[in-house]
């Protein structure tokens, strides 16, 4: 049997639209199913727990989605067959799993005000955080919607000192953008901003935007499309590290897999020995 489980608010409600879509799939070809709401899921462990291993979940929805079903599972060892068919706004996560095919891919643990957080694609801090509260805060959930958001952040933000201590050593940048803490290769909907990183490589994908002129951000913006970002070694600092604490001395938005902590001055992101095995779904 196959376990749908979607989230009907994911992008704007248009996972329902795919929920039909693969009902009337299996309906035709015979194919036993469950339909089930993350929403109206209380104890999503028990709920795993009480279900088949023989059984197959597939997991409809998001970065978003994806993230909020890693962090309600962390306890437990799922025993069933995973699989992960889009319906965000990003699925940044799933451009990475696509283009890898990796059979096993590592969590990471963020932690800000004394709480902890697991994420599975990229965490954030600077105006990447400030883009994502600002893509939240919209209606509409798109690439385009993403775009302008990051226009405005440009003319808003301010680059701060950042203080970062990467596996032991001190970094300093006068005025840095943003720093991000990868595990997945793209943030945005498809900006390669951590080109190199790997699901399947238990290290984070560390990458500092500093030094940037505003009026050169635009272009270097556009450039992370395509990676090419990362020859422009005077603006881009990056390591593959174990753990990261970052400061930026003034309240700053974070985000992890695109949930944003408002009045964050501080992040510490960290390797575990947590891993998952979700699988592309094709059909």
């Amino acid at each position: 049997m196959v376990i749908i489980l979607h989230n009907p608010l994911s992008k704007n409600r248009k996972s329902k639209r795919v929920t039909k879509k693969l009902v009337d799939y299996f309906k035709k070809n015979d194919v036993l199913f469950r339909v089930k709401s993350l929403l109206k899921i209380k104890d999503l462990e028990h709920y795993l727990q009480q279900t088949h291993k023989k059984n197959t979940i597939l997991l409809i929805g998001g970065d978003g989605t994806i993230n909020t079903f890693i962090n309600n599972s962390m306890n437990i060892d799922i025993t069933q067959e995973i699989y992960i068919k889009s319906s965000g706004s990003g699925n940044d996560f799933l451009r990475s799993l696509k283009k890898q095919k990796s059979v096993v891919q590592h969590i990471m643990q963020l932690t800000h005000d004394n709480e902890t957080r697991y994420f599975i694609n990229g965490a954030g801090m600077g105006i990447d955080g400030m883009i994502g509260y600002f893509v939240n805060q919209s209606k509409h959930k798109n690439r385009i919607n993403y775009f302008i958001n990051t226009l405005k952040a440009f003319f808003i933000y301010k680059p701060r000192k950042l203080h970062a201590i990467i596996d032991g050593e001190d970094y300093h940048f006068k005025k840095a953008w943003l720093i991000n803490m990868n595990n997945g290769m793209c943030i945005g909907g498809g900006m390669k901003l951590t080109p190199k990183a790997r699901l399947d490589e238990n290290l984070i994908d560390v990458i500092v935007v500093h030094r940037v002129p505003r009026v050169v951000l635009f272009f270097i913006f556009l450039s992370v499309y395509f990676g090419l970002h990362m020859y422009l070694k005077p603006f881009i600092f990056y390591k593959k590290a174990r753990h990261v604490q970052a400061t930026m001395f003034s309240p700053q938005t974070a985000q992890c897999d695109g949930e944003c902590f408002e009045n964050t001055e501080k992040i510490t992101v960290s390797t575990t020995t947590k891993f998952t095995k979700f699988k592309v779904y094709k059909k």
